[in-house]
This record gives structure tokens, C-alpha cells and sequence, in this order.
């Protein structure tokens, strides 16, 4: 047995060391601002974890567009120059490295196993299949005809919503169920477990702060069983061929790849595809929700869009010109108000060698380089850029309006010179569902004001930021609640 004095001691020791190495903590004079933090090994942890984006404003109001925090052990640089300095770290794939970055967040998120991890080839030969899939013309037209069909289906004589007359619903339920459910049955196809997984797959969404934050089981036991749900039925899925067969293009292509590999068992597929439906639902859905809810709030622009609406209606044949409501201005501003407004992600890379970038201080006269040292982590947090006063006047208001060519040097400044807008991310990484989720926001909007009159009964929900900073499209912190009455004539006989 080891006495008091000595655990003491050894104790004090490792204390000592600690510290020590917490006060050597240094960052050399070509590297950005280092801010080690208050508490050894821990650094800046704390804040972090609590509310990091109060954090990081004041660290940029003092140290500029580029600067690194400690945090438990690790350097993270963040990084926020849209003249320089995030076009460079975006287009630079042979000294900073996605996969790498995302290794670790997809084991412990969504289960992938210990093989697929690793096998970095593979996930790119994956990565690449869905790229490929999504940017094939005629195979995204099948997909966005599927989207079409099963939203109209959700919403027609035949739905729940049929005879409504100012019936109170939750617009964010409505949108939640309507667009994972149109959309995951365009993309994965009928014989998907979509439906099955639906109400574990929201229980694992509304826990998942929990499980970046590194919750133990014990603490997150809700969270982690929705998980086990999702993973198990999607395991059962992909281990009867029958099933698969009656997929989508994207999930046999996908499956083929696997079976090709030595990657095979339940578990590998039942990670991956996770991934895939938490990466295709977890933004577009909030995205859709927003464009609706901020034209419902505004009575004189939901005016305005109801009348592009009703423009491209035919009603003998109950079609609309969607290439037209999809290129509309009004609408196109819409969205992209939504995204940058909603739009926080943290677009991560590791360094996985030493590399200088070009940053700007205050302008594109006024620069300076800055290395970055191997092993550290580079962090591109989106809300910095869509949140620029500099660049949008009035940055926390919603503004239908401000991306009409009319508002350019009002509503958006600098917008040719600097790439303040990037809610899709950049360079060789774009967001591969970038197109489709154009279209689950309008196919939502149109069918939606087409065949209800919506009436806002509440105040817009304010969005969570707080402990969901950087996990992704913003979500409301309540439901919405509007009365939902149905047309009894076509929109365009009463605007």
C-alpha cells in the first residue's frame, strides 16, 4: 500500500508539471495570437464549451481575423478573412485535410466503425459516388420529380390537412416531418427504413450538443439509445439485398461500393448511412423551415410571394413552372437571406503540414502571413462572415429583400471584392446537396402558400445559438404555432 505522504507527493508532482507546461505555452512571433486560457491543460475549455460565441467575438474584436485557443490540449486556430485567408485554407487540400478533421466527429456521432474511420480511400471513394449521383442531371431530375410528388401527396385532398379551417399547428413539426419525409423518400428510395427511423433519428437531432461536448452514456442515455435505434435498423436494412434492391440509385451505388470492399459487415453500412441521412436532413430541414416561417411573419412580402405563386400556376393543369419559381429573385433572396442568417457551421480542417496563409488585417492593402504548425486544427466559422456589419448593414435582421440586385452597396457591401457569403463552404468541399436543398425550401413554400392561407398567431421563435454554436443550420428554441386554413379556390383567383 502506498502511503499518504506519497500519493501526496506524486499528486503535487504531476500538478507541478502541469502547470509548468501550461506556463511554457507559447505560440512564435510568425504564428497567430495565442491565448492559452486560465486553467492548465484545460485552456479556454471551459468558455468554449459554455457559450463559445461571445468568446470568440471579444477574441476577434482584440486579435483580428486570425488567432489560436487552447483548448484541452489541443491548438485551434479560427480564422475569418474573406479577402485572403479563408479562399486559400478551403482551396489547400495537400497541407489541410477534411477527412482527417471529420475522423474522429463521425466515430463518436454516428457510430462508424473502427475500419471505416480509417480507411480514408474508401470514404473518398464514397464521398465521390455521391457527388457524383447529385450533380448527374437526369438522376437529380428523378429525384427532385420523387421530392415533388411526395410533398404534393403530404399536403393534397388526401392528407391530414385536407379540411382544415384555421386549424393551430406547429409550422417546425410541419416542416420537420414534411420535408425528412418528401425528401428522404426522393433520396434513398421507397424501401428505405425512412419512416421506421424517423422518431428515434429526431431524439438523436435534439441530443446531439450532448454528444459533441463528449457527454458520458449516463448522462446523454436518450441520445445514445435513439442512436442504437437508428443504427440497428439501418444494420437490418442493408443485410437483406431484397431490400437494398429496392433503393434508391445513390444507395445501391453506395452498397456496391461497400460490397466491394472489405467493409461489409452491418455495422460499417449502418455508420456510414447515418452519416448520409443526418448530413442530408439535419440543415435543409431547419433551412426550409426558416424561408417559410420569415415570409409567413411578414404579411406584405408573403403578399408578394404569393403572387409569384399564383403567376406560375396552371390551374387546369394543377402544375407550376418551377424553373421559373426557382430562378424568381424575390424567392432566390429569400433563401439565401435564410442562409445567412441561420447558417452556423465551424468548416473545420486539420493541418497536417506546415503552411503559410496570407491574412488580411483591416483590408486587401493591408496584409500579413501567418503559419500554421502541424498538428493544429483550423477553424472557419461561418456566422463571422454572414454576421459582418461591415458587409450587411443590420447583420441579426432578417431582410427578404437583401439580395436583390437593387440592395447591392445598401443591404450588401463589398460583396465583389470579399466572399462574405459561403454557407455552402468551399473549394474542393462544397456541400454536394447544395441543389437539392433549393429545392425542398421552395417545393415546401409554393405547395404550402398554393394550397393553405397561413396565419401567424405568435411572435417568430428566436434561433439557438448558445450551446449549439457551430452545429450547424440554426434551429428555433420553440415551436410556431399558425392557423392553417385551407384554400377552397386556387391561389391565383383570390391574390
Amino acid at each position: 500500500m502506498f502511503s499518504l505522504d506519497f500519493i501526496v507527493t506524486v499528486v503535487a508532482i504531476v500538478l507541478s508539471g502541469t502547470i509548468l507546461q501550461h506556463v511554457l505555452l507559447s505560440a512564435a512571433t510568425d504564428e497567430p495570437p495565442f491565448i492559452k486560457g486560465p486553467v492548465p491543460f484545460l485552456g479556454s475549455a471551459l468558455a468554449f464549451a459554455r457559450d463559445p460565441q461571445p468568446l470568440l467575438r471579444n477574441l476577434q474584436q482584440k486579435y483580428g481575423r486570425i488567432f489560436t485557443v487552447y483548448v484541452a490540449g489541443q491548438r485551434m486556430t479560427f480564422l475569418w478573412d474573406p479577402i485572403f485567408g479563408n479562399r486559400q485554407a478551403w482551396n489547400n487540400t495537400s497541407c489541410l485535410s477534411l477527412g482527417l478533421f471529420t475522423q474522429y466527429i463521425v466515430q463518436s456521432l454516428f457510430g462508424f466503425t473502427k475500419s471505416v474511420v480509417a480507411d480514408l480511400e474508401f470514404l473518398d471513394q464514397l464521398a465521390k459516388k455521391v457527388i457524383a449521383v447529385l450533380s448527374s442531371k437526369p438522376l437529380l431530375a428523378d429525384i427532385i420529380k420523387t421530392l415533388q410528388a411526395t410533398y404534393l401527396s403530404l399536403v393534397d385532398d388526401n392528407s391530414r390537412y385536407a379540411n382544415c379551417d384555421e386549424e393551430v399547428i406547429n409550422l417546425y413539426e410541419y416542416c420537420r416531418h414534411n420535408v425528412y419525409y418528401s425528401s428522404a423518400r426522393a433520396l434513398f428510395g421507397p424501401g428505405f427504413p425512412f419512416e421506421k427511423i424517423y422518431q428515434p433519428y429526431i431524439r438523436f437531432e435534439d441530443h446531439i450538443t450532448k454528444f459533441l461536448k463528449l457527454y458520458p452514456r449516463f448522462l446523454n442515455k436518450e441520445g445514445y439509445n435513439a442512436r442504437q435505434e437508428v443504427l440497428d435498423e439501418l444494420g437490418s436494412f442493408f443485410a437483406d439485398p431484397h431490400r437494398v434492391s429496392q433503393s434508391s440509385v445513390l444507395v445501391r451505388s453506395l452498397y456496391d461500393i461497400f460490397m466491394a470492399s472489405t467493409h461489409k459487415s452491418s455495422a460499417d453500412f449502418a455508420g456510414y448511412f447515418f452519416a448520409i441521412i443526418f448530413a442530408s436532413k439535419s440543415n435543409s430541414v431547419p433551412a426550409a423551415f426558416w424561408v417559410l416561417a420569415n415570409i409567413v411573419a411578414d404579411a406584405g412580402l408573403k403578399a408578394e410571394i404569393e403572387r409569384i405563386i399564383a403567376t406560375h400556376y396552371d390551374p387546369e393543369s394543377d402544375e407550376f413552372e418551377w424553373t421559373a419559381l426557382m430562378e424568381d429573385p424575390l424567392i432566390m433572396s429569400c433563401f439565401k437571406e435564410t442562409l445567412r442568417l441561420n447558417t452556423n457551421i465551424l468548416s473545420g480542417r486539420l493541418v497536417t503540414h506546415d503552411l503559410t496563409l496570407k491574412v488580411a488585417n483591416q483590408s486587401e492593402d493591408d496584409s500579413k502571413n501567418v503559419r500554421l504548425r502541424e498538428g493544429s486544427t483550423i477553424l472557419m466559422p461561418l456566422d463571422m462572415l454572414h454576421w459582418n456589419p461591415e458587409v450587411y448593414p443590420d447583420p441579426m435582421k432578417w431582410i427578404g429583400k437583401r439580395f436583390l440586385d437593387e440592395n447591392k452597396g445598401v443591404l450588401i457591401r463589398n460583396a465583389d471584392k470579399w466572399r462574405s457569403y459561403a454557407p455552402w463552404g468551399g473549394g474542393g468541399h462544397i456541400c454536394p446537396g447544395r441543389h437539392l436543398a433549393v429545392y425542398e425550401a421552395v417545393i415546401q413554400l409554393v405547395y404550402t402558400l398554393a394550397r393553405f392561407d397561413v396565419e401567424p398567431i405568435e411572435d417568430l421563435p428566436a434561433p439557438i445559438i448558445g450551446d449549439r454554436y457551430g452545429a450547424g443550420m440554426l434551429k428555433p428554441e420553440r415551436g410556431y404555432h399558425v392557423k392553417f386554413t385551407r384554400r377552397k379556390a386556387p391561389l391565383m383567383s383570390v391574390v
